[in-house]
Formats: C-alpha cells, structure tokens, sequence
C-alpha cells in the first residue's frame, strides 16, 4: 500500500480565461473531496465578467480539497483544487508543488501569498494550474493546456517569503493604501475609499476583498441609518458581469464626452419586407431587428467615423474598415455584448441565424470571450424590453451606439399633412463628441431612416 507521504498531490490554480479577467467567481462545484476525477472531467463552473465556463481537470486522481465555496470569487493563479494523483515520487509531492502551504501564509486572508508560498523554490507552476517540472500529465486542454517544459517567463508563479504578520504595521507606502490590483478594482466598483479603511486584514496590514466587502455593507447599512432604521435592508455584493458592467459604463462616462440624436422611423414597409421573406422561407428567422441590422451595416460603411475610435495617442480617430456588430443583451446574470463579427459580409439570411444563435448562447452562458468581445459599434434594443425610447451609453472605446425603441402602431404624419396610424420606432445614436459633430451623426442616422422606410433603395447598393 502506497503511504500517503508518497503520492502526488496537484494543486490546480484559477486559470486565465482571457481578455484581462482578473478573477473568477464559482457558481457551482460538479466534484466533491473524495471523488476520483479523470482529466478533461469537469470540475466547477466559475463565472467571469464575460460568460460562465466548466473548468476540465489536467490531471486524473482523487479530489482532495476545494478551494471557494459557491459565491466566492477568486483572483485568477490563486489555488482551486487539490488533486492527488497517486504517482509516487521521490520527495513524497508532485514536481515543483509542497505538499501544503507555508505556515507562515495566512491562505484564507491572502490568496495570492498562499499560493505563491506553495511552489517549491526553483521550480515554477503555470498560473493557470499546469505544473512545468515534472512528467506530462495528460492531453493538452483548451485555454491553458499542459505541457510540461520548463516555464520561467512572465506567467511562472515563483515562492516568495512568508510575510510576516503585524498588526500594528502601517497601512500605506507613501501615503498609498496596500492593496492588490484587483481588491483596487473591487473598491472602485462598489464605492469604498481605501484610504479611509486604515490596515486591512491581510499580512502587514493588506486591504483584502474581505475588508472590501465589509466596508460596503457598512456603507448600505449607515445610508440606510439616515433614514432612521436599518432593519429590512441587505447588501447585495456586486461581482461577475454586474462588477465588469459597473467598471464598465462608468469609465464610459468619465472619459467619452457624448451627445445624442434621435429619428422617429416608419416601419411598414421593413415589416412588408419581413413577412415577403418569411412567406418564401419559414426558417429564414428573419425580423425588424435582424433587417434593420443588415441596413445599418450598410449605413456604416458610407459613414465610417461612427465605426470608430478615439485614440488618445497622437490624438487620432481610428476607422474600421470591418463591421463588428455588438448586441446588448439582457440575461439573468446581467447585461452582456456578443459581437455579430464582419456583419457587413453576411447576407441578411445568415446575418440573422448568427443573431439568433449568439443571443441564445448570451442568455444562457455558453458563448466564449471570443464572441463577447471586439465590437466597433454596439446596438442596444431596448424596445424588446418594452420601452419606447432611452439614450444608450456608448459602449467604450467605440465612437457610437445605436438605441432601437419598441416598434408599435403609432400616429404619424405622412405626405406632409396626412395623419395615419403607421408601426414606428425612435431610433437614438449617441456618439463620441471627440471623434464626430452633430452634423455627421444626424447624417447616419437620416441615412439609416431612409433605408428603414424604403428598403427596397438597398438594391442601389448591390
């Protein structure tokens, strides 16, 4: 019988899933301790500020511990799962791993210290779990595979010494609170003024999400004091794609000076155009909006200072020549952006399966970062919501955004004094003041009406 001072034990970290995600939050553990695990076998699902992803397991053995309950979240290279692999080595633990870590880390206080002090000095582990010492364990796995050459660039996570722990330690370098990058991150998001939270309670008096945390809820409960009681208020912590979103639209409003412009649009003839094609072709999925997209396409590429950016650098403005369309969309988890990628190549068929298909792959979670991200210019329907009307945040670094109100039977006036009922929409494009005026905005959108109310002038562009 194999002691247990002999087996391996593999400790597997958060990996990167790309596109600068700095953390991951479980939603649900798919192994328990004890459970034997094959590699490639799903291990949880984490949540990022993009889309819920199964992390597969690089090695197979028995679970011996889960680092993260339900709810948690994790900076990406801090430990996830311990795994023992029952190979044998000569030390007694797997190649370049402890078998625990340093006494002298507080895991539970500082993630990141814990796991740097569990890597054996010399060696280095992947920060995306694979070790780069010892044997291959398995086949390659995608995002963050595991080969096994030796690894000293930028992503090896090396030991360091254990910090030591003292209370009265001061709480900044040169007047700087001591926080991690993504606890900063964390405070930005929620409102919490560091400076004023004094030593946290990580090593040398760190801030950590913890104290983070602590302080917001603190924050919920005195706002609610001024009321005059707290009793019935909860907080409600802010992670995943509510977190990415927050950071998100108020770096837009801090940095994109934007105005706006709006068009009340007759729908009848794109509505007669939508039911010609589906009496044609039933599964065309074919709609308003999925026409309406292929006519912006083609309205873009005429105006391509609305298919842009603002470059700090130099400054400039940087036009695209390829239409990567973003949709915003509603789904449990928040509010996320897959991207239709070259719309301007895709017929109007294809254009709406794509759209079909990745909002379906939004809601419930299974697009990759790939499809959430790269846009040039994002389209908010909001009409599909109910509302009529609203002005969208552009969507940084874009130029412009596209607001689509809810089309519904409406008066309008027609041949300059006829009143009629005629299904319309209010079309709002809010844009970047930096990189276009009033008067070119008003042009796209003018052009995008006419093509709305005439579709059939799309034939003088083919």
């Amino acid at each position: 019988m194999t002691d247990a001072a002999d087996r391996t034990i593999r400790e597997f970290l958060v990996p990167d899933l790309g596109e600068g995600l700095l953390d991951a939050t479980v939603v649900a553990w798919l192994v328990a301790p004890g459970d034997t695990v094959a590699v490639n076998q799903p291990l949880c699902v984490l949540e990022t500020a993009k889309a819920e992803v199964e992390i597969p397991s690089p090695y197979a053995g028995t679970v011996v511990e889960r680092r993260g309950e339900p709810g948690r979240t994790l900076p990406v290279g801090t430990p996830l799962i311990v795994v023992d692999t029952g190979a044998p080595t000569a030390t007694g633990r797997a190649p370049g791993i402890a078998a625990g870590p340093d006494p002298g880390v507080d895991a539970a206080a500082n993630p990141d210290e814990a796991a740097a002090a569990s890597v054996v000095p010399g060696t280095a582990v992947d920060a995306q779990g694979a070790d780069r010492t010892g044997a291959d364990s398995g086949p390659v796995l995608v995002g963050y595979g595991t080969g096994v050459g030796a690894d000293t660039g930028r992503r090896a996570v090396r030991r360091r010494p254990a910090p030591r722990r003292t209370p009265s330690a001061a709480p900044t370098d040169m007047g700087r609170p001591r926080a991690k990058p993504p606890v900063r991150h964390l405070a930005r998001t929620l409102g919490v003024d560091l400076a004023a939270l004094g030593a946290g309670s990580g090593p040398e008096g760190t801030i950590t999400r913890t104290d983070v945390h602590a302080a917001a809820a603190s924050l919920t409960t005195e706002a609610a004091g001024d009321g005059g009681s707290a009793s019935g208020t909860r907080s409600i912590p802010v992670r995943g794609i509510r977190a990415r979103t927050a950071a998100h639209m108020e770096r837009a409003r801090r940095e994109i000076p934007d105005a706006h412009c709006s068009l009340t649009v007759d729908f009848s003839r794109l509505i007669a155009l939508r039911d010609r094609l589906r009496a044609r072709d039933a599964e065309s999925a074919a709609t308003p909006f999925a026409l309406l997209l292929r006519l912006l396409t083609l309205t873009l590429r005429e105006h391509p200072r609305l298919n842009a950016t603002y470059v700090q650098d130099g400054p400039e403005v940087r036009t695209y020549e390829a239409v990567h369309l973003g949709i915003g969309t509603a789904t449990p988890r928040g509010l996320v952006v897959p991207v239709v990628r070259d719309a301007q190549d895709l017929s109007t068929v294809r254009l709406a399966r794509e759209l079909a298909r990745l909002a379906d792959g939004a809601r419930t979670g299974a697009l990759t970062p790939r499809e959430l991200t790269g846009s040039t210019f994002t389209v908010s329907n909001f009409g599909a919501l109910g509302l009529d009307e609203g002005v969208p945040v552009v969507n940084h670094p874009e130029a412009a955004i596209l607001g689509v109100g809810s089309i519904r039977p409406r008066p309008h006036v027609v041949d300059g004094d006829r009143l009629v009922v005629r299904p319309t929409a209010k079309l709002t494009c809010a844009f970047d003041h930096r990189v276009c005026d009033g008067a070119e905005a008003a042009a796209f959108l003018t052009a995008l009406g006419a093509l709305v109310e005439d579709p059939d002038t799309l034939l003088l562009s083919l």
